[in-house]
């Protein structure tokens, strides 16, 4: 027994120590995360208020072939125009934080054109623009030069 009682002496030790310390801790003041202050809170919303003004460049839609579809926030955008070698489709992706990305696509058969349709992680969020764009390429496909 007595070889017992001085490791829970020692134990009771290291553990009053423990809070000891804990409680007595002086923190630095960049330790964990800081409240914004007032001034770049307001910037923030603001930021956050304002719409996302990304044009669509590569495709000019300003003839009867072409068309711009854009998702309700506005985030989102398809150019969409008939070319001599097929459609060509530009996405925009503008979130309000974070990297904007274009890609552009050259569709030369309805078929593919109909295989990137389904595979287009968009149809998920936007399902009505989906749909749209998908009609639109339908009627693109269908004129002949």
């Amino acid at each position: 027994m007595n070889e017992v009682e001085p490791d829970d002496a020692s134990n009771e030790h290291a553990r009053r120590s423990a809070i000891f310390r804990a409680a007595h801790k002086r923190l630095d003041p960049i330790d964990g995360p800081r409240a914004l202050g007032h001034k770049r809170s307001a910037l923030q919303a603001q930021k956050r208020r304002q719409p996302v003004n990304w044009p669509v460049g590569l495709l000019k839609t300003n003839g009867p072939r072409d068309s711009l579809l854009v998702s309700t926030d506005g985030t989102i955008s398809f150019a969409i125009r008939r070319g001599i070698s097929g459609v060509f489709v530009e996405k925009r992706c503008c979130p309000i934080t974070g990297p904007r990305s274009s890609h552009l696509m050259v569709f030369e058969s309805q078929s593919n054109f109909d295989r990137w349709c389904d595979l287009e992680p968009t149809r998920f969020n936007e399902p009505l623009l989906c749909d749209k764009l998908r009609r639109r390429g339908h009627e693109l496909f269908s004129i002949h030069d």
